[in-house]
């Protein structure tokens, strides 16, 4: 399979991770008084959960689903639901950001709108990545030709963005990394 499907696989083991992580946390952060290290590594696991999938997976998959437009399937309705969740979930993201920073900041925040908020953002990601695991990616694995992953690799190169460049990439890696390791002993 190519590399961009392959990576695409990844970063979707990589998020239903940090969102086990994030649940863990928002559990601690609920038996607890605000402890600052918690709440540090939620606002890294938001950082990560807004800025990767933003940056680089989404747009990624926008055009891998693009290809899948222009093949003999009937799934429409489910990619441009997709496109639209893409989104949705950026704008979700954005306000767990400013619940969870105006916590970090001292600010009044009611509890029941911290933890519904996270629930809420919680299900969308993870009814999200279930749809694109168990329809979307099957069907770009089974339909996509190397001719397609080709023209996906060149949209990507034209479209690479300044500011999410390799060395980025790489350094909201090593944020997984740092956030799954305590999670996983």
């Amino acid at each position: 399979m190519h590399s961009i499907y392959r990576q695409l696989c990844c970063d979707h083991k990589h998020m239903q991770r940090l969102l086990d992580v994030f649940e863990t946390l928002l559990q601690q952060l609920g038996k607890q008084d605000r402890n600052p290290a918690t709440l540090t590594m939620i606002l890294d696991a938001l950082d990560y959960l807004s800025v990767y999938p933003d940056q680089w997976h989404h747009p990624v998959e926008d055009l891998v689903f693009e290809q899948l437009l222009g093949k003999p399937v009937d799934v429409r309705d489910v990619i441009n639901r997709t496109f639209k969740e893409h989104h949705q979930i950026a704008v979700a993201t954005r306000k767990m950001n400013s619940l969870f920073y105006a916590v970090a900041n001292d600010a009044a925040v009611e509890r029941e709108q911290l933890f519904g908020a996270a629930r809420e953002f919680i299900e969308l990601q993870r009814r999200h990545l279930q749809r694109e695991n168990e329809i979307l990616f099957p069907l770009v694995a089974e339909m996509l030709t190397e001719n397609d992953w080709d023209d996906v690799q060149n949209k990507i190169q034209q479209r690479q963005s300044m500011h999410f460049n390799t060395g980025v990439k790489r350094l909201y890696e090593s944020v997984y990394e740092e956030l799954a390791e305590p999670a996983e002993a």
